[in-house]
C-alpha cells in the first residue's frame, strides 16, 4: 500500500487557525482570571480544572496511570453535583456524580476496550463483592417496599460506585509499579488534607472550601463546643467532613507510609513516607479526636506485632524497627498533654449522647431484628426515640443525627442478615490481607498488606465512636484499601504460578526472565511484573 500524504495547508490558513486557537485561549484565560477576581473564587475552580486536566493528562505520557493515579487520589474529595439533594447524615444525602467519576469512567472504557481486543483476559469480581452485594440487595429491597425509598436510592448508587471503585482498583493494580502509583496517590491526599489543616488551624477557622469536602460552619462550630467543660479549642477537618472522620483517615493511612519504610524502595521515597507520617501524627492530634486516636493505635500495634512476630519480618530491619519503636514513644510523649487533658477533661455530654443514641438503635433492633428499619432511615424513625419531633427539632434543628456505631447503624437500619454481610465483608478482607503477607514475593507488597490489615482495623476500631463508612466522600478511600488487598492477591498468585512454572530450555548458564523459583524465605523481588 503507497501511503499518500495531505497537501499542507496555504501559509494564510495556518495563520488563520493559529490566530483563531490564540484568541480562544486568550478569552479562555480571561475567564478564567476574572471569575477568579470578581466572582466567588469556588466557581473558579471548575474552570481552572478544565485547563489544567488536558495539559496535565497530555504531559503525563501515560493517560491510563494517569486516571489511575487521580481515581485514587481523588476518592476521598467531596466535590460533586447533587441531584434530588436532601440534608442528611448517616448516609447519601443525594444522587452525585463526584470528581472521582471523571477519573473512573475512562479506566471503565479502558478495560472494556482491552478486553473486547482481547489483550486482557477475564474480569476479577472477587468473592469479597458477594458481602457488599448482599447488602445491596437489601437496600434494593427497602428501594422498592420500604417506607423512605428516595433514601434507600441514594445509598444504593453510593453503594454501587464504591462497587465499581472497588472493582476498578481490583483489575487495575496489576503491576508492582501501579500500586506504587497508588500509593502516592494516597500519599498527596494526605499532604493535602495536612496542608488545608494547617491553614485551619493558623486561622482558627473555615476556609470556604464546603464544596471540596471541607466541614461546614455548623459542623465545625458543633464539634469545638463542648470538646472541654471550659476554654475554646479549634479542632481541624481538613477537606474530609468532620474532625472525627479526619482522624479516621489519618489514622487509616498514616500506618502505611510507616510501613512502607521497611521495603526496597528509594531512600528519598521513604524520606518523604516518614515526613508525611510525623506531620499526619501532628494533625491527628490536633483533631482531638478519641476514635481516631484509638483507631491509630490499634492500627499501629498491628505493624509493630507483624514486624516483630511474622516469621519472614521478626529478623529483619532490626535497627529500623527500633528507630520507629522510639519515634512513637517520643511522639506519644510530646502529645500526652493534649491527650490526657482530652481524655480527662472532655465534657460527658457528648458520650451521654452517643449511648443514648445506642438506646434508641438498640430499640429498633429489637423491633426489627431481622432485616430491620430501612437503609439509610435511622434518623427518620422518631418513634423509637424518647422525645417526638418537636423536641427533635428544638435539639437538633433540621438535620436530626444518627446513632455514632457503624455496627448499630447496620444492624438497626439492615437487620442481623446485614449486619452479618458487614462484619464478613470485614472479616475477609482482613484474611486475604494476612494470607498477602505469606507469599514473601515482594517486600513492597507483603509490608503494603501488613498496613492494610492494620487500616481496617483502624476503621473497626473507629466503627465504635463513629459512622465513617457512611459518609460518602472518605468511604471512598475504604473502597480504595479493600481493592489494594485484593488487588494484592491475585498479584501475588499471578507471580507466584510464574515462578513456579518450569524453566524453558535455554542457553548454558543463561538466567532465567523471573528469577529463582519461589521460596518462602524473605526475598526481595527479582522483576517488577
Amino acid at each position: 500500500m503507497i501511503a499518500v500524504s495531505r497537501p499542507a495547508a496555504p501559509p494564510a490558513v495556518q495563520m488563520a487557525q493559529a490566530a483563531l486557537l490564540a484568541v480562544m485561549l486568550s478569552i479562555w484565560a480571561a475567564a478564567v482570571v476574572v471569575t477568579f477576581f470578581v466572582g466567588q473564587r469556588l466557581h473558579a475552580l471548575p474552570l481552572i480544572a478544565a485547563t489544567v486536566f488536558p495539559v496535565v493528562l497530555y504531559a503525563s505520557k501515560n493517560p491510563r496511570l494517569f486516571m489511575l493515579f487521580g481515581a485514587v487520589g481523588t476518592a476521598f474529595i467531596g466535590l460533586s453535583i447533587n441531584f434530588e439533594r436532601r440534608v442528611h447524615v448517616g448516609g447519601a444525602p443525594s444522587f452525585s456524580i463526584e470528581l472521582v467519576d471523571l477519573f473512573l469512567i475512562p479506566l471503565v472504557v479502558f478495560m472494556i476496550r482491552d478486553r473486547a481486543r482481547g489483550l486482557a483476559k477475564g474480569f476479577q469480581l472477587s468473592p469479597v463483592s458477594l458481602w457488599w452485594a448482599g447488602l445491596i440487595v437489601l437496600g434494593v429491597g427497602n428501594l422498592i417496599l420500604g417506607p423512605f425509598r428516595l433514601f434507600a436510592g441514594y445509598e444504593v448508587f453510593r453503594m454501587l460506585k464504591c462497587w465499581l471503585l472497588f472493582l476498578v482498583i481490583v483489575n487495575e493494580c496489576v503491576r508492582e509499579k501501579h500500586f506504587q502509583h497508588a500509593v502516592v496517590a494516597l500519599a498527596a491526599g494526605v499532604a493535602l488534607n495536612l496542608l488545608i489543616a494547617a491553614a485551619q488551624y493558623a486561622v482558627k477557622g473555615s476556609l470556604g472550601l464546603q464544596a471540596l469536602g471541607e466541614a461546614s460552619a455548623d459542623a465545625v462550630l458543633g464539634a469545638n463546643l463542648g470538646v472541654y467543660l471550659q476554654g475554646d479549642v479549634y479542632r481541624v477537618s481538613g477537606l474530609v467532613g468532620h474532625p472525627n472522620l479526619f482522624g479516621a483517615y489519618l489514622a487509616m493511612l498514616l500506618p502505611i507510609f510507616a510501613a512502607l519504610v521497611f521495603t526496597d524502595y528509594p531512600a528519598r521515597l521513604k524520606l518523604a513516607f516518614v515526613a508525611l507520617t510525623i506531620a499526619g501524627m501532628t494533625g491527628l492530634v490536633l483533631t482531638l479526636s478519641r476514635t481516631g486516636w484509638s483507631a491509630y493505635a490499634a492500627a499501629m500495634l498491628c505493624l509493630v506485632l507483624f514486624l516483630y512476630l511474622h516469621p519472614a519480618l521478626r529478623n529483619r530491619w532490626t535497627r529500623r524497627k527500633g528507630l520507629m519503636v522510639v519515634g512513637l514513644a517520643l511522639v506519644a510523649l510530646a502529645a500526652s498533654g493534649p491527650v490526657i487533658r482530652r481524655l480527662t477533661a472532655s465534657d460527658s455530654g457528648a458520650l451521654d449522647f452517643r449511648y443514648e443514641l445506642l438506646g434508641v438503635a438498640w430499640n429498633m433492633i429489637k423491633a426489627k431484628p431481622i432485616l430491620g428499619v430501612g437503609l439509610n432511615s435511622f434518623s427518620y424513625h422518631i418513634e423509637y426515640a424518647p422525645y417526638g419531633v418537636a423536641k427533635m427539632v428544638e435539639l437538633f434543628g433540621p438535620v436530626w443525627p444518627v446513632v455514632h456505631n457503624t455496627f448499630f447503624l447496620v444492624w438497626a437500619e439492615q437487620g442481623s442478615i446485614g449486619l452479618l454481610l458487614f462484619l464478613g465483608l470485614n472479616l475477609h478482607l482482613l484474611w486475604i490481607a494476612w494470607r498477602n503477607t505469606r507469599f514473601g514475593l515482594s517486600s513492597r507488597i507483603t509490608m503494603l498488606n501488613v498496613a492494610l490489615f492494620g487500616a481496617v482495623v483502624a476503621l473497626l476500631v473507629d466503627g465504635f465512636g463513629s459512622f465513617y463508612l457512611r459518609v460518602p466522600g472518605p468511604a471512598r478511600v475504604f473502597w480504595v484499601i479493600a481493592g489494594l488487598i485484593v488487588a494484592s492477591h491475585y498479584w501475588n498468585v499471578r507471580n507466584l504460578a510464574a515462578r513456579s512454572a518450569p524453566i524453558p530450555p535455554g542457553p548454558a548458564g543463561a538466567i532465567p526472565r523471573n528469577g529463582p523459583p519461589y521460596s518462602t524465605a524473605p526475598q526481595e523481588p527479582t522483576c517488577r511484573s
